[in-house]
C-alpha cells in the first residue's frame, strides 16, 4: 500500500453491530496491510478560531503497530516528521488502556506517570464511561495532571465501513512545583473505522475547534524518504510530470524553497475570496456532463508562486473506498480548465514577503455531482 489517498469523511447514518473480540478491535486501530513497521496515517489539521480569523492547517503523522500478542505502540510525528509523542497501550475487552506515554518538546519530555492504574483507560466501545487519570511530568515537577472521561456513543458506517464515534472529555491542570496554575477543557470526537484506524476527530475548545481528518496513508519507505527533508517532502512536485508541464511558469525562488502548503499561518495561500468565491467560480463554469457520473476524491495539487500565479498541476485520484483510480479524462480536463483560469492567486506570507508555495483543491465527487470542494 504506497501513497493511498484518501480525503474527508461519507458518513451514513445507519448502525453497525461489531464482533467484540480482541481481535475485533484491533482492526479499528491498525490500518489494513500494515506490515512490523506499520502504515503512517497522514492527516490534516485544520484550526477553526472562534473569533473568526483565519482558519490555520497543519499536518501530522501517526503509526500504530502491534509489539506482541498484548501491546502496541502509536508515535505520532510533527510536520517535520520529527517524534511528538509515543504511547504504548493494550486492548482490554472492549477497552483500550494506556501502558505508558511520552510527550516530546524541544527542550522537554513529559513522561506519565500513574495514581491508580485502574484509571487509565484512554477510550471505550463498551457502554460504562471510562476514566484515565495521569501526571505528565519534567524532570523539574512540573507537569500536565490530564483528567479524562471516554464514552462509546455509537456504531456507524464510513463509506461502507464499520465504524465507531467516541467523545471524550478532558481537562488539563497545569501544575509549577505544588501550585496549578491553570486549568484547560476539551471536548473531543473520535471516529474509528475499520481497517483505516482513528479516520477524524473534532476537538472542541472555548477558543477554537481543531478537525483532524485522514488524508493519507504512506508506507513506511515512503515515510522515510519524505522524513529526508530532502526536495522530494511533503508536497514536492515533479515539475517533469504535470498537467501543464509545457507551459512557462516562472518560480520568484528555485525549486527546493517552495513553501509547503501548510505554511503561513493567517497568510498562507489560497483562493482570493474564500471557499466560498471558489465554490462560485466553479459553478460559474462546471459543465456537469463532462463529470461523467464519477464518484471519489479528484485532487490537484499546484504551486502558487509569490506573485499570485499558479502552475505545474499534479492530480491524485482515489475512489471512496480509499483505492487509488483514474478519473474520466474529459472530467480531469474540466475542472484543470477552470482552475487554470483563475488568474491571481492569494500567495503565501512568510515574515512579510510573498513566497512560493505548494496548494491544492479537492473535489469530492458523487454520481456526478460535485458535493464539497476543499479546503
Amino acid at each position: 500500500m504506497k501513497n493511498k489517498v484518501l480525503l474527508l469523511l461519507i458518513i451514513s447514518g445507519f448502525c453497525y453491530s461489531c464482533n467484540t473480540s480482541t481481535e475485533s478491535y484491533e482492526r479499528f486501530f491498525i490500518p489494513k496491510g500494515a506490515s512490523d513497521q506499520g502504515i503512517i496515517n497522514k492527516y490534516y489539521v485544520h484550526n477553526y478560531p472562534n473569533n473568526n480569523q483565519t482558519v490555520k492547517t497543519t499536518l501530522d503523522y501517526s503509526v500504530v503497530k502491534k509489539v506482541n500478542d498484548s501491546v502496541y505502540e502509536q508515535i505520532n510525528y510533527n510536520p517535520a516528521f520529527t517524534t511528538s509523542s509515543i504511547r504504548e497501550f493494550s486492548i482490554l475487552n472492549d477497552n483500550l488502556k494506556e501502558l505508558s506515554r511520552k510527550r516530546y518538546y524541544k527542550r522537554d519530555t513529559l513522561i506519565a506517570e500513574y495514581e491508580n492504574t485502574s484509571e487509565n483507560y484512554l477510550l471505550t466501545f463498551g457502554k460504562e464511561t471510562t476514566t484515565y487519570k495521569a501526571k505528565l511530568k519534567n524532570k523539574e515537577n512540573n507537569y500536565i495532571y490530564v483528567h479524562q472521561t471516554s464514552k462509546f456513543i455509537k456504531d456507524t458506517t464510513i463509506a461502507s465501513k464499520p465504524a465507531k464515534v467516541v467523545e471524550q472529555n478532558i481537562a488539563n491542570t497545569f501544575v509549577f512545583g505544588s501550585k496549578p496554575k491553570d486549568t484547560m477543557h476539551f471536548h473531543y470526537r473520535n471516529i474509528y473505522v475499520q481497517d483505516l484506524g482513528l479516520y477524524s476527530s473534532t476537538l472542541t475548545t472555548e477558543k477554537y475547534r481543531l478537525e483532524r481528518t485522514l488524508v493519507e496513508q504512506i508506507s513506511p519507505d515512503t515515510f522515510e524518504e519524505l522524513s529526508n527533508h530532502g526536495i522530494k517532502r511533503v508536497g514536492y512536485i515533479d515539475f517533469d510530470d504535470t498537467i501543464d508541464k509545457n507551459l512557462d511558469f516562472d518560480l520568484c525562488s528555485n525549486h527546493k524553497s517552495i513553501f509547503d502548503y501548510y505554511n503561513g499561518g493567517n497568510d498562507r495561500a489560497g483562493f482570493i475570496g474564500g471557499k466560498g468565491n471558489l465554490k462560485k467560480l466553479v459553478t460559474k463554469h462546471l459543465d456537469t456532463t463532462k463529470l461523467k457520473n464519477e464518484s471519489g476524491y479528484l485532487t490537484y495539487r499546484f504551486v502558487i508562486n509569490c506573485k499570485g500565479e499558479a502552475g505545474k498541476y499534479v492530480t491524485n485520484e482515489a475512489d471512496f473506498e480509499y483505492n487509488e483510480k483514474e478519473f474520466d479524462v474529459e472530467t480531469k480536463a474540466h475542472l484543470y480548465k477552470i482552475l487554470s483560469s483563475v488568474e491571481k492567486w492569494k500567495p503565501c506570507i512568510i515574515r512579510n514577503q510573498p513566497v512560493d508555495s505548494y496548494f491544492y483543491i479537492t473535489f469530492i465527487l458523487k454520481n456526478g455531482k460535485i458535493e464539497d470542494i476543499l479546503p
